[in-house]
C-alpha cells in the first residue's frame, strides 16, 4: 500500500494541492501518481508541457509548479555539497570573501 504521508517537500506540496483542487487524494492509485510525479520532476524536471498539465490537473500555475520542485532541487543539491568536507570550507571561503 502506498505511503499515506509523501516525503519531500514537493510530494507534500502535490499532495495538499491535489486535495486543494478538489481530488480524491485518499487512493492508492492517487499517492502512487503523486509519489512518482515528484520523483521525475526531482530527478529530471519537467518540461514545460507536463508543468502546464500538472498545473492544470492541480488549479495552480505552471511556475507554481516549477518553483515547489525547484526549491527541493536547490535544496538537496546545497545538502550534497555541503557534506562534502572540501566543499563546505569553500562555501565558508566564499561567503567570507562575498562579505568584504
Amino acid at each position: 500500500m502506498a505511503d499515506r504521508h509523501p516525503r519531500g517537500s514537493f510530494a507534500r506540496w502535490l499532495l495538499r494541492h491535489y486535495r486543494l483542487a478538489g481530488h480524491d487524494a485518499d487512493d492508492t492509485e492517487a499517492h502512487i501518481r503523486i509519489v512518482v510525479t515528484a520523483a521525475v520532476a526531482l530527478d529530471a524536471g519537467l518540461t514545460p508541457d507536463q508543468a502546464a498539465h500538472l498545473a492544470h490537473i492541480l488549479d495552480v500555475t505552471p511556475q507554481q509548479v516549477t518553483a515547489a520542485y525547484s526549491a527541493e532541487i536547490r535544496q538537496r543539491t546545497l545538502d550534497e555539497l555541503l557534506d562534502h568536507p572540501g566543499l563546505a570550507e569553500l562555501d565558508t571561503r566564499l561567503d567570507e570573501i562575498a562579505r568584504h
